[in-house]
């Protein structure tokens, strides 16, 4: 992780929660953000730390967890996906809202959220301002508990910056540029 690219990324916060204790204590972490600033990065790279440190761990992004969560719905395997997500010492769900959620998106986070709390610890990433999680969800009654659960032992932690990808997008520019 290049840290000099964005020095307003919370490295500090980063590097405390990448030792894992913070699962262990059944902590929550959310990370806030623009796109291209290490996020999905980081909460791998903390997730990869938690599997090394012998923690079990789900991951998803969310446009994939919904539909499975729907699926194993249908299928009749619900139960045991919800096991698996509730087991879990630490369970990411990464990018939300980067795509359009479902409609019955928020009751499947609510139900998630509150199934795990002070039970396991879960970290999100969303490059949305949780300000904008209620007409996002299309329900502020149901965000307000599910953001109060995740904050009261949280992490919160504001990545700022310019975008990794995109600077990387104008260096293969101009030197493909230069090769011409």
């Amino acid at each position: 992780f290049d840290w000099g690219f964005n020095p307003k990324v919370p490295k500090r916060e980063l590097l405390e929660l990448g030792v894992c204790k913070f699962i262990e204590a059944r902590e929550d972490a959310l990370f806030i953000g623009a796109p291209g600033t290490g996020k999905s990065h980081c909460a791998k790279a903390i997730a990869l730390n938690a599997i090394m440190q012998g923690y079990s761990v789900f991951y998803r992004e969310a446009h994939e967890l919904l539909p499975e969560i729907h699926q194993a719905r249908e299928l009749r395997y619900y139960s045991k996906l919800k096991m698996q997500i509730k087991q879990a010492q630490l369970l990411v769900i990464d990018d939300l809202f980067l795509r359009k959620l479902p409609v019955n998106a928020c009751d499947e986070i609510t139900e998630i959220i509150m199934n795990r709390h002070e039970k396991g610890s879960t970290l999100i990433t969303s490059n949305r301002p949780i300000e904008d999680w209620g007409k996002l969800f299309g329900d502020v009654v149901a965000v307000a508990p599910m953001l109060d659960r995740i904050m009261y032992h949280g992490h919160l932690l504001k990545f700022e910056g310019k975008s990794w990808r995109l600077k990387e997008a104008s260096s293969r520019l101009a030197r493909g540029r230069a090769n011409v």
